[in-house]
């Protein structure tokens, strides 16, 4: 057994062990493969799996769990990755009547993971194959799932490293001329060339940005700042890295705004640390930038958190403002991004994604924090 198929088996085990605590002996797990880095694959967690249409893994209080994906086609590839005896692959309209009668076979009470993202007339056709209410178990993957483990720690990093080159390229070929979109794909492409399996990336570009966007038709002219959200996924674990490019030499005003962000920045870091809550973070920050004198801007619509979790989306503490509440713990892992609009230079992003350790935040982004220019 290799490590990935051990960190699954542990994950698993904690699973059962939390169900057993709450005295269910089942748990229907669904997921509908629309996959978004704010919201946890559970069904992927327990399974490294990531299903193409929707699924359902049926997990009993003990023993081995049992997968029904769609499409029926990529049947093959699941049994290669899965490592439990029962997959069942089906069309999208056999999924319920197939997962109802696997679920027959648990033993009771049953409890339910997805069901706020299931479609409504799926969700009646599933509750419809059972004659017991199903309890809500949408926090039992939730809260294991808060702390990486080293397997998972592993692959953030990787997701950071790949961050980092996707920035090392836009620096490289954006040029005067360039549409937004076609640096957007240089970025991708980077980014796949190195192991991305997907990006879930924001460009924008101006000589004043209002906020961070998709990418446009818009031509890069001299002096544009660039602004990039760059959120690289590998093996279903996802890091963030935010960054600002100058096509051009930088102002002295813009300077002098851009170290505001850095010292919000090593605020934030200094906040992040085991049983300090997420909202420490963000107050952090804001007290440095509105000392500063643009307390006003550090809420919507000019700002709307100050990082997120990240790692296998964005769970515990999920958005990091000063109205959060939870509480951070070792091997969290999340992004700090004191992103601002200055009235006077538009807005900047500076932000890397970090593992809570003892001492304090290491952040798993390695592009130095400053930032970055190219003269004409």
């Amino acid at each position: 057994m290799n490590k990935v198929e051990q960190d699954l088996q542990q994950r698993l085990a904690r699973v059962q062990a939390s169900m057993a605590q709450r005295g269910l002996g089942g748990l229907i797990v669904y997921y509908g493969a629309q996959h978004n880095m704010l919201r946890m694959d559970q069904l992927r967690y327990l399974t490294d799996f990531k299903a193409l249409g929707p699924s359902i893994l049926l997990v009993p209080k003990e023993g081995e769990p049992s997968l029904v994906l769609t499409p029926a086609w990529d049947g093959d590839r699941a049994r290669e990755t899965v490592p439990f005896k029962t997959v069942e692959a089906v069309e999208p309209s056999e999924l319920a009547r197939t997962a109802g009668a696997l679920a027959a076979k648990l033993p009771k009470p049953l409890a339910i993971v997805g069901r706020e993202v299931m479609p409504m007339g799926f969700a009646r056709e599933l509750t419809a194959q059972f004659n017991v209410e199903l309890a809500d178990g949408g926090d039992i993957i939730k809260a294991l799932g808060a702390t990486r483990t080293p397997v998972e720690l592993e692959r953030v990093e990787h997701a950071a490293k790949i961050a980092d080159e996707g920035f090392r390229v836009l620096c490289e070929v954006a040029h005067v001329g360039m549409r937004e979109y076609e640096l957007a794909a240089e970025v991708e492409c980077a980014m796949q060339r190195a192991g991305a399996e997907d990006n879930f990336g924001l460009i924008a570009a101006g000589s004043h940005n209002l906020a961070i966007r998709s990418p446009t038709d818009r031509r890069l002219e001299a002096g544009d700042l660039i602004i990039g959200e760059i959120t690289p996924c590998y093996q279903g674990h996802i890091a963030q890295l935010c960054r600002t490019f100058i096509l051009g030499e930088p102002s002295a005003l813009q300077r002098q705004k851009y170290d505001l962000l850095l010292e919000a920045h090593q605020a934030g870091l200094q906040a992040a640390t085991p049983g300090r809550k997420s909202s420490e973070i963000a107050s952090a920050v804001n007290k440095v930038i509105g000392d500063a004198g643009y307390a006003e801007y550090c809420r919507q619509p000019y700002m709307r958190t100050r990082g997120h979790g990240l790692g296998m989306s964005g769970v515990v503490p999920y958005d990091v403002n000063e109205d959060s509440g939870p509480v951070l713990a070792r091997n969290m892992t999340m992004v700090i991004h004191p992103n601002q609009y200055i009235p006077e230079t538009g807005y900047m992003m500076l932000g890397d994604t970090v593992v809570i350790e003892d001492g304090g935040a290491r952040p798993l982004t390695k592009t130095p924090l400053r930032l970055f220019w190219r003269a004409n």
